[in-house]
């Protein structure tokens, strides 16, 4: 469902915004000064369509209205609700001493319309809080103190309280676990559609490191929290690869189990042109793996012959298929490779390797560590691997503060990218920015925040 319109009331108490996506070019700037929450509207709708309504209760705002295509829209309101007392062991001045939580609670209320009319609503109150915490448990090693709002982290040794460990925790805990809808059965159908309908995937701001979950019993390093991202995608990229690999093994057996059946059943065969024009087809395909260390051999054809005709035909069609689950993950590659090649980086280029998922290596060929690369080519290539990896056509892309650390001649080229990557993958962007290089004259794609507070 193709997302509109954000308007805000009152966020952080001071500013109104009404802000229209630009979906003719599938790509909107923010712009603005510090302070005015660029990077918090980019959370608001992050949170909003992943489900983690547990992020609006410490935002402060007055109303969120997020308008979608098909005249419906989303509201979200704070209500005061109830809770329950709780408390918490602090070391305070080098002695523990208890501290009482609060026992009331803000419940987010998300409210469903459709042409004006209110059609569903669902509640995040302290039983969905409940509910949040038993799930919890099923995944991380945390359990809760009684029944109140704390819980205790087996991995770090503290007791926290919940909402905060959320917040701080939310980059690895599942989404399964976070999907309190989905848990609801039949009684939020509605809600349920429209939030899976957008997909909204966010690149931060900090994108170089990622925080990993402490193991469980083992004392905490916070040296260990954090591993360098291209380092962790290339890992991805060889599991990906590897997982193809296993998928097209076991489909190729399938395949030459029912050979013969399937040849005894044929009941057609190809022309000769037609079969040089695919065989010719599939042999570029099989290159391509080969040279991305995805496969190591291709098909071997004799030459078409009219009485083989049958034979080869068969054989043809299977060869494409074993090839074809192939299909999805090669054409990433592809443009992952083109892509960043093309950005000329300083005496080196990418190279895919099925065995170590990709590197770089320098003009001489020699093998360079991934973490030797300058930021900005790291950037790079953090953004584009997750722009082709980790979205689906469909996907509303959030990217904050791209500008960072890339040359002004990258950034320069930056909108320019990101319009071609999206008719490519069918995706769209919502971007904030300062930089008036990375805006490089499309103005009209700009949605200005000091302008429309002040236009308020």
């Amino acid at each position: 469902m193709e997302l509109q319109s954000v308007k805000i009331d009152k966020l952080f108490g001071l500013f109104n915004y009404n802000i229209e996506l630009n979906n003719a070019e599938d790509l909107t700037i923010l712009t603005g000064p510090n302070g005015y929450g660029k990077t918090t509207i980019l959370n608001i709708i992050y949170n909003l369509f992943n489900q983690r309504f547990f992020y609006f209760q410490k935002l402060r705002f007055g109303l969120i209205t997020v308008v979608l295509a098909g005249d419906k829209k989303i509201v979200i309101r704070q209500v005061v609700g109830k809770g329950k007392q709780g408390q918490l062991m602090q070391i305070i001045n080098g002695r523990p001493q208890i501290v009482q939580i609060p026992s009331s609670m803000v419940e987010i209320h998300v409210e469903l319309y459709s042409e004006n009319h209110q059609i569903d609503t669902f509640i995040y109150n302290l039983d969905a809080e409940n509910k949040l915490a038993r799930s919890l448990s099923q995944y991380i090693p945390v359990h809760r103190i009684s029944s109140s709002n704390v819980i205790f982290d087996n991995r770090t040794g503290k007791q926290i309280v919940l909402r905060e460990f959320l917040n701080e925790n939310m980059d690895y805990i599942p989404d399964k676990v976070l999907n309190l809808i989905q848990k609801q059965g039949e009684a939020h159908t509605r809600i349920l559609q429209t939030l899976n309908n957008t997909n909204v995937y966010l690149i931060k701001e900090q994108r170089l490191l990622k925080k990993q979950a402490p193991e469980s019993g083992r004392p905490v390093d916070p040296n260990a929290l954090f591993i360098n991202t291209v380092e962790e995608y290339s890992k991805e990229l060889k599991n990906a690869i590897e997982q193809k690999q296993l998928e097209a093994y076991q489909f190729a057996q399938k395949l030459d189990n029912s050979f013969p059946q399937r040849l005894i059943e044929c009941k057609k065969d190809l022309q000769e042109d037609e079969f040089n024009k695919r065989f010719l087809s599939l042999n570029n395909k099989q290159n391509k793996l080969q040279q991305f260390g995805i496969a190591t051999s291709g098909q071997v054809i004799t030459k078409y012959d009219d009485k083989d005709a049958r034979v080869l035909t068969v054989y043809l069609e299977d060869s494409e298929k074993k090839v074809s689950v192939y299909d999805d993950l090669l054409y990433k590659i592809e443009l992952f490779v083109n892509i960043l090649n093309e950005k000329r980086f300083a005496f080196k280029s990418i190279v895919i390797d099925g065995a170590q998922g990709f590197y770089f290596q320098s003009s001489n060929g020699e093998r360079l560590n991934l973490a030797d690369l300058s930021s900005g080519e790291q950037q790079e290539v953090v953004l584009l691997y997750e722009l082709l990896f980790k979205t689906d056509p469909g996907t509303l892309i959030l990217i904050d503060e791209p500008e960072i650390s890339l040359h002004v001649i990258w950034q320069k080229t930056f909108v320019s990218d990101l319009q071609e990557i999206a008719k490519i993958k069918q995706i769209s962007f919502l971007i904030a920015t300062h930089s008036p290089q990375i805006i490089n004259g499309r103005w009209d794609l700009g949605r200005d925040l000091f302008e429309l507070a002040k236009g308020n």
